[in-house]
């Protein structure tokens, strides 16, 4: 875990000192209209590499366990592992048909059911209204068109 923590802080690390001038080039000045359009990406990147620069400054000063390390995923979190993630990679597969609010919707009820164990009818109220209510905010408040899919698209415009 030791080697994992240090080459993935320094991985962070060089992915932040990369896109730090990137970031620079927009505004990160408050406008007249709010915060520029630079402020979050600016904070988030700066957040990051301190952060990541904490992770390499431990594991780098971390003494080394005597014998043999232990494996990064132990193989026991295999299981619950691709439980979460197989399912996540076949909803972006099918995102151009599905969509972010049904394929998110059918995530949210799969996990419900085979991860949490949850009752039918919890399962129905939240992978229903979270997905409407997501829709609400982002299509509708702040006019952000996210990819609805091709049977949302038919549902909602017929097209």
């Amino acid at each position: 875990m030791h080697r994992a923590d240090t080459v993935f802080a320094g991985l962070l690390v060089l992915f932040s000192l990369v896109l730090f001038p990137q970031v620079l080039r927009l505004p990160i000045a408050w406008t007249g209209s709010g915060p520029g359009s630079g402020f979050f990406p600016f904070w988030l990147t700066v957040g990051v590499a301190l952060h990541a620069v904490l992770i390499l400054v431990r594991s780098v000063r971390a003494p080394t366990p005597p014998g043999r390390a232990a494996p990064f995923i132990p193989s026991e979190a295999w299981r619950p592992l691709l439980v979460v993630f197989l399912p996540m990679v076949a909803v972006i597969g099918l995102l151009r048909y599905l969509g972010i609010y049904i394929g998110g919707a059918l995530y949210l009820a799969g996990y419900m059911i085979f991860v949490g164990h949850q009752r039918w009818t919890t399962v129905a109220f939240v992978s229903i209204l979270l997905p409407v209510v997501l829709f609400y905010i982002f299509e509708r408040w702040f006019l952000l068109p996210l990819p609805k899919g091709i049977l949302l698209e038919y549902l909602l415009y017929g097209r």
